[in-house]
């Protein structure tokens, strides 16, 4: 009952630490789930400012491209719009209309300067003109623009970051602007050529509104999950519940069926104790019976008494092999390590009369490993495997092999008769208690060797089989694990 009891905590606590492993892996999965959404998502995010910006970059460059194809436009005179000094040399910088109206010559960079104040002023969104090489000094560029000019003078086509600025998160984007031969009207005295960076357009884009569409995606992958997580957590303990419900259930059938067993031991110990003294009486007083009045009997009497003698032995031993059978199952093994050749020894030298009066050929191999086990345990295995080819091999029986596998777990030890076949359906059942074949109820024996040695073989972390053939006998096999 003790070791029902240990097996019980044993098993609670083997499913209390699955339930928490698989809970922390659930919940390291749901929480490696989610900081992967979190970035998908803070990528979309850029990705999409990121777009914007190209595209306000784009419509810039369309402006530019426009005006620059142009030659410049013309535009009244105004406060905002006076004569750019940076133009002085184009001789008809300043026009006048028929009407009177003052015109001033624009170039891309002054007209794009104006577009972007405005652009500004509608969307909040910055853009900058600026070179290492200035006209104008208020398009000097700061720190990250000079880095960025000047690595795209090395060949480097965009920059690209992220700043905080007025308390907000700007994102900004910067391409070179490359001249072409329209650019060389304004541009020629500055040395450049066709092919040179003239310079660099720039736009920052605040990513508050993305931030905010980001923050409502956030919520939802943060809901999302912890909901995920908490339905594992809640399926998880369910499962544990319904394990511990089974552990117990098995707790209570397995108290009631050791009790059952207790009282079925206290049953066949009493019966073992009051049948053998009976049984010993009669078989002495059998025995002494034909010794004493042989003369006075018939033949009949005498074939009486002998038939009396051989059931109170059969009986002698079917209660000690019952014995046998509540000691295997009751006692822990004593393992050490065992040379199998020496067990094969003794087993042979104890058939050795029967094997030679019916001349059966032993063979065994070889080289036999060491193995662990319980000593006479191993002995009842291969008795009763050898007493079972002797008794049930039949006149056909002329071999018995002793054979040895191996895998990374067991060692298999077999014993294979040439003797009589076994049905396939015997095959299944000759472990199972008090199991006889038909045709050899007529030889004397008691049905529980085998489940003996099944009893065994549990014991060791292993198990029991058989298979068979016609005209190829019968192979027993037992399996015992190799760490014990």
């Amino acid at each position: 009952m003790v070791m029902i009891w240990n097996k019980h905590h044993s098993d609670l606590r083997s499913l209390r630490r699955t339930a928490v492993l698989v809970a922390v892996s659930w919940t390291l999965l749901c929480l490696l789930s989610g900081l992967v959404y979190v970035g998908m998502e803070k990528g979309r995010t850029m990705d999409l400012a990121h777009k914007e910006a190209t595209t306000i970059f784009n419509k810039d460059k369309a402006f530019r491209l426009w005006a620059t194809g142009h030659g410049g436009v013309y535009a009244p005179v105004s406060e905002e719009t006076q004569p750019n000094p940076a133009l002085s040399h184009i001789p008809e910088r300043d026009i006048v209309t028929e009407q009177g109206t003052r015109l001033t010559l624009l170039n891309p960079a002054y007209m794009m300067r104006q577009i972007m104040d405005q652009y500004e002023k509608l969307y909040d969104v910055k853009g900058h003109i600026t070179s290492l090489n200035l006209t104008n000094e208020c398009n000097a560029p700061d720190e990250w623009e000079r880095r960025a000019l000047v690595k795209f003078e090395k060949g480097m086509p965009e920059a690209f970051e992220v700043e905080e600025r007025e308390g907000r998160s700007w994102l900004r984007l910067m391409r070179p602007m490359i001249a072409t031969e329209s650019c060389l009207k304004c541009h020629a005295d500055q040395g450049y050529k066709v092919g040179d960076v003239r310079g660099a357009v720039g736009v920052s884009l605040s990513l508050e509104p993305y931030k905010k569409l980001e923050a409502k995606a956030m919520r939802v992958i943060y809901i999302s999950h912890l909901l995920f997580w908490l339905l594992g957590l809640l399926v998880i303990a369910l499962f544990f519940d319904r394990g511990k419900r089974r552990i117990a259930e098995r707790l209570l059938f397995e108290e009631s069926l050791a009790e059952s067993f207790e009282k079925i031991k206290l049953f066949a110990y009493s019966v073992s104790h009051d049948l053998k003294s009976p049984v010993v009486s009669i078989h002495g007083l059998t025995k002494l019976l034909e010794k004493r009045y042989g003369d006075l009997i018939d033949e009949k009497g005498r074939r009486y008494c002998r038939e009396i003698t051989r059931s109170a032995e059969q009986i002698t031993k079917l209660v000690e092999q019952i014995n046998v059978y509540i000691s295997t199952t009751e006692h822990p093994i004593d393992v050490e390590e065992l040379d199998l050749k020496d067990i094969l020894a003794q087993v042979r030298q104890e058939h050795s009369q029967a094997l030679s009066k019916r001349a059966v050929s032993w063979h065994e191999p070889d080289q036999l490993p060491l193995v662990t086990a319980d000593r006479l345990a191993l002995l009842r295995v291969f008795r009763n495997f050898v007493d079972n080819a002797l008794k049930y091999g039949g006149e056909d029986l002329a071999n018995i092999k002793i054979g040895y596998e191996e895998d990374a777990s067991f060692h298999i030890l077999s014993v294979h008769d040439d003797g009589a076949a076994l049905s396939a359906d015997a095959c299944q059942k000759v472990f199972e208690l008090f199991s006889r074949e038909a045709h050899s109820q007529h030889v004397s024996g008691s049905g529980l060797g085998l489940a003996i040695v099944k009893e065994i073989a549990e014991l060791h972390g292993g198990k029991v089989w058989s298979s068979s053939a016609a005209d190829e006998g019968v192979t027993f096999y037992i399996a015992i694990a190799k760490k014990l």
